[in-house]
């Protein structure tokens, strides 16, 4: 009866996180056209390896790591019949909300699987689903979604190894989770060696046989190899397709090339350790009493091992991030340290009296002993407090997400919380033009829908064409990177059949943009090649206005 009910209590919390974001996702970005550019980037991808003039999987690109694109790609097949999917972002929502209330699945599920009260569990796993950067992310098509659940799944189910050594547990968390992980979001590989340190010290300080470094390296290979797998599989695709092993870095596309061409300027180390530290604290500002408890209580028990676990593989990703973005690498987005809010649910599960855990199946050689129910288990006093930890972190974090210094992509949210059309204030301004990005992009995709024209007819870059291209019903007009012959078509336009030319200013990212590097003087002149037809400001902040060159006739004959 217990197990069924556990499980009703699961299917119920799940089911209920999925359809809760999927409601604030279609709110946000069809009916407030609220989108991260990110996310859209990550629709136009997929929807390039369905309806692009050359579908094909490669298609997808090499800036991102894969998984959430190709996850989206079932909802992109939709696009046809519902427009929304590629031109909202929705199938990116889809794929977010999917994912985070997985998320929330396993934060429920540690607390079941240690005995903890039905009602303590219930409770720290709301209020993890409620935190708004939960919300916001688990909505709005981003990596983090997926990245969350990969690593809450890994962390608990390396819990649950740490309790009984049961090999399966190893498969799961290493072979299955960290390696998606790594196919989700690039600072996994740092999850990837710190859950492998982990397993092989615990494994190496329990078997005190003769063949113990044996069997340490191999729960180390089970728990890591997977993910290394993953990292030099992906990076060896790459460099064959693109001639890139880690486009991120080293493309005109990825971080490294954009921040210099936006002229950011690299933080001090220490200036930049500082920003990570306020942003975690900004997310989960209780998180250090909760630890502190949690290790405080484990410590009277001797179990004190347990909370190695959460607090070496979620703080290898924020070491990662802070380490990145103090060296100059990344930006000062507080989304990159969203993992905190997970860890803080974790050190929530650990911080309080060990209930009944459920039956092991499989216990390792090496497991410890049987955990004994704590005896002041059943006194509120045990909980409460913890909760209340955990509670201050909501109000809290929706503070941080109006804080434009460090909240740069969620402060604009008050443009659509709070809209007041009438202030003239330069925030509400600014916020406005962040709430309309895309907006002009549509409007660009429904003319050039209009003129009825052919496949391979226009050519645009996916620096910044991507949200057209999302917003196009029919992509097989536009000639982007990606496809093979784009060198062909670029070079001689004229004499190709390509009919116009989207072009944007060929400053900061615009440096990067394909037509720009072929025709330097295009936006400005038309190069020789092209006439104006348009030109068209852009409501969105940071968005270039766009300038559409008709491409002139081919040379008659002699």
């Amino acid at each position: 009866m217990t197990r069924h009910t556990d499980r009703r209590l699961k299917i119920g919390v799940c089911c209920a996180s999925l359809l809760g974001y999927l409601v604030v996702g279609y709110w946000l970005q069809v009916r407030h056209g609220f989108i991260i550019g990110d996310s859209l980037a990550r629709v136009s991808a997929a929807q390039s390896v369905l309806f692009s003039r050359d579908p094909h999987l490669a298609a997808i690109g090499f800036i991102f790591t894969p998984l959430t694109a190709l996850v989206e790609i079932p909802w992109i097949a939709l696009s046809p019949w519902w427009p929304d999917v590629t031109a909202r972002a929705l199938s990116g929502s889809a794929m977010s909300a999917l994912f985070m209330a997985g998320a929330v699945l396993q934060i429920l599920s540690a607390g079941i699987d240690r005995g903890l009260p039905r009602a303590y569990s219930l409770a720290v796993a709301v209020l993890f689903a409620v935190n708004p950067m939960i919300v916001f992310y688990g909505s709005n098509g981003m990596s983090e979604a997926p990245f969350i659940f990969f690593m809450s799944w890994a962390v608990r189910r390396l819990i649950l190894w740490m309790a009984d050594d049961d090999v399966h547990h190893l498969v799961t968390a290493g072979g299955i989770a960290m390696g998606l992980a790594y196919l989700t979001r690039y600072d996994a590989v740092a999850c990837i060696a710190a859950a492998g340190l982990v397993v092989g010290t615990t494994t190496y300080l329990r078997a005190r046989a003769r063949p113990r470094l044996r069997r340490a390296l191999l729960d180390l290979l089970m728990v890591s190899g997977p993910g290394t797998a993953a990292f030099l599989g992906w990076a060896v695709i790459s460099w064959l397709i693109t001639g890139e092993a880690f486009a991120q870095f080293t493309s005109q596309y990825g971080n490294a090339a954009i921040l210099e061409q936006s002229g950011q300027q690299a933080p001090t180390f220490g200036t930049g350790v500082g920003f990570a530290l306020a942003c975690i604290f900004l997310m989960a500002p209780t998180l250090l009493p909760i630890a502190t408890w949690a290790l405080v209580r484990r410590r009277r028990q001797s179990r004190w091992q347990v909370l190695i676990v959460p607090v070496a593989i979620f703080g290898a990703a924020l070491t990662f991030q802070a380490l990145s973005y103090a060296t100059g690498s990344t930006f000062p987005f507080l989304r990159f340290y969203i993992i905190a809010v997970p860890l803080t649910a974790f050190l929530a599960v650990l911080a309080v009296p060990d209930g009944m855990p459920a039956v092991v199946k499989r216990r390792g050689r090496y497991a410890p002993p049987p955990r004994i129910p704590d005896p002041g288990r059943h006194s509120r006093f045990a909980y409460l407090p913890v909760l209340l930890a955990l509670a201050i972190c909501v109000p809290f974090t929706a503070w941080g997400m109006s804080l434009p210094k460090y909240a740069p992509q969620e402060y604009a949210l008050g443009a659509v919380l709070s809209p007041d059309p009438d202030s003239t204030s330069p925030r509400k301004a600014l916020e406005r033009r962040i709430a309309a990005s895309f907006s002009t992009e549509r409007q660009i995709a429904r003319y050039l829908e209009n003129l009825h024209l052919p496949d391979s007819s226009v050519i645009t870059d996916t620096v910044y064409g991507f949200a057209i291209l999302a917003a196009s019903p029919r992509p097989q007009t536009f000639v982007v990177p990606s496809d093979p012959d784009v060198t062909a078509l670029l070079n001689d336009p004229v004499d190709s059949g390509i009919r116009y030319l989207l072009a944007v200013p060929p400053t900061g990212r615009g440096r990067s943009d394909a037509l720009n590097l072929r025709y330097p003087t295009l936006y400005d002149t038309g190069a020789d090649i092209a006439t104006l037809e348009l030109e068209i400001p852009n409501d969105g902040d940071s968005q270039p206005n766009w300038r559409l060159y008709k491409v002139l006739d081919p040379a008659p004959e002699s």
